[in-house]
């Protein structure tokens, strides 16, 4: 598969801190927030095999490096979630179609918006993020 580039990537600090974004935004009068949608990342386009890496190195796992072309995925995951229909297994298939998708394509959501409306300013990077992942999980391993 091709090198996906992503912005769907959002660390929990981001995130959680949006409600406060908000209420202050809509508090200091700015009415422009008042009822929109906005999308919420960390600001900074990725190739998602390098955050899956990161996220496998983190664990002291070894990276993904072998490719299979999105067709050949695509029908994989087709047939599987036949399978997974036809034996009536719970939940959902290890590998859909939609993952694929996902995997294969390219993300970025502009995140302007909450920047210049909700003065929106991501609080943590991803290589921070992958930083603080590593040390809890070794912590959590010792």
């Amino acid at each position: 598969m091709a090198a996906a580039t992503t912005g769907w990537i959002r660390l929990i600090d981001n995130a959680a801190g949006m409600p406060t974004w908000a209420s202050d935004a809509l508090t200091a009068g700015r009415a422009a927030a008042a009822g929109k949608a906005y999308f919420i990342s960390n600001g900074e386009p990725v190739v998602i095999w390098d955050i899956i890496n990161g996220i496998l190195a983190a664990a002291d796992l070894p990276p993904v490096r072998r490719k299979i072309p999105k067709n050949v995925a695509l029908g994989g995951a087709a047939v599987l979630e036949m399978l997974h229909r036809v034996l009536r297994r719970p939940g959902e298939p290890r590998m859909t179609r939609f993952v694929v998708e996902e995997l294969a394509s390219t993300h970025y959501f502009d995140i302007s918006a909450a920047r210049r409306d909700l003065g929106y300013v991501p609080a943590v990077t991803i290589q921070e993020g992958l930083a603080r992942l590593r040390a809890h999980l070794q912590m959590e391993c010792t």
